[in-house]
């Protein structure tokens, strides 16, 4: 009775807790997996950039030359052969340029070819008069022998002149062209004009105009006059560390700002990466300098802004 009394109250001990054991709440286990979710999460990835005209090219005066006329202004919209500005071109310049203009080696040459093909006409009527004379033993072998030798020298004579002559009449054409690039239409064979002209090589804007150019000022030759680029789309370029580059894929989506135009986004898309990197020392970390193409439909932005880039690897 006693024994049994024991291992009742025993029993009791035990019971209460384990009791309580299983009354207790279980671990919060969504709040372990929302963390471990976030330490996969991938994090932005923001580096800054410039803008850059993706083409953009100087016009040059090809002379030294006193300026006459300025046409072209910075932020103007051009097309391709627009005239910016016009030049006086100096009297030795344009005595320079009606020699190179000159037909006097095209006649030279095409009066050698004639003088070969009247030769040729001769020596071949009397080539025919040899034949004729040897069938009544009245010419040898020897006389047609060098006649016909005297044919052949007239005919690569005429081959060498004939390729000259074409050579010359391309050069011409040639000049004459560039010419009309420097000058306009109204040179010619012979014809070179008091004015030169200025033309914008390409479609886009003008970007820059050298500060000394004015009506009236004399520049040297191969001065500096205009810059005209595209601006639509234009290009960032980015200097990118090892780790952010290799995150990097052609075609991501970028979001821009700019400190210069507050308060707006731009949406750009990474256009470039290069697989070799910028020079660096041995113990340095590497950098890549990327691209990204934005779009500029209103010429709002310009070339050297700093911007703000921010790309999720995710999307």
């Amino acid at each position: 009775m006693i024994l049994r009394a024991a291992l009742l109250a025993a029993g009791l001990v035990l019971a209460g807790p384990c009791a309580s054991l299983a009354q207790a709440p279980a671990a919060p286990a969504p709040q372990a997996e929302t963390a471990e979710r976030a330490s996969f999460r991938p994090t932005d990835i923001s580096f800054s950039g410039k803008l850059y005209s993706p083409v953009k090219l100087s016009v040059f005066l090809p002379y030294n030359a006193k300026i006459l006329n300025l046409s072209g202004q910075i932020g103007q919209q051009v097309k391709r052969g627009d005239v910016l500005a016009t030049y006086e071109i100096p009297l030795e310049t344009r005595m320079d340029e009606k020699t190179k203009l000159s037909p006097a080696s095209i006649k030279d040459l095409e009066h050698k070819l004639a003088v070969a093909d009247k030769e040729i006409d001769r020596l071949s009527a009397k080539s025919r008069e040899l034949e004729a004379m040897s069938q009544r033993n009245m010419a040898s072998q020897q006389a047609i022998s060098m006649n016909n030798k005297e044919i052949e020298v007239y005919r690569k004579d005429k081959a060498a002149v004939t390729e000259q002559l074409n050579l010359a009449r391309d050069l011409l054409s040639d000049r004459v062209e560039l010419a009309e690039d420097h000058f306009g239409k109204g040179v010619g064979i012979g014809k070179v004009p008091k004015d030169g002209i200025i033309k914008a090589p390409h479609d886009g804007f003008v970007m820059w105009m050298n500060p000394e150019l004015r009506a009236g000022v004399k520049l040297a030759k191969e001065a500096e006059l205009f810059q005209v680029g595209l601006l639509n789309p234009m290009i960032i370029r980015a200097q990118v560390h090892e780790i952010e580059a290799q995150k990097l894929k052609e075609g991501q989506p970028a979001v821009v700002t700019f400190d210069s135009i507050p308060g707006k986004k731009y949406a750009a898309s990474v256009s470039r990466i290069p697989w070799a990197p910028m020079p660096a020392a041995l113990q340095q970390p590497s950098y890549y300098e990327i691209e990204l193409t934005i779009p500029n439909p209103n010429a709002e932005l310009k070339e050297g802004l700093k911007g703000q880039i921010t790309i999720q690897p995710g999307k």
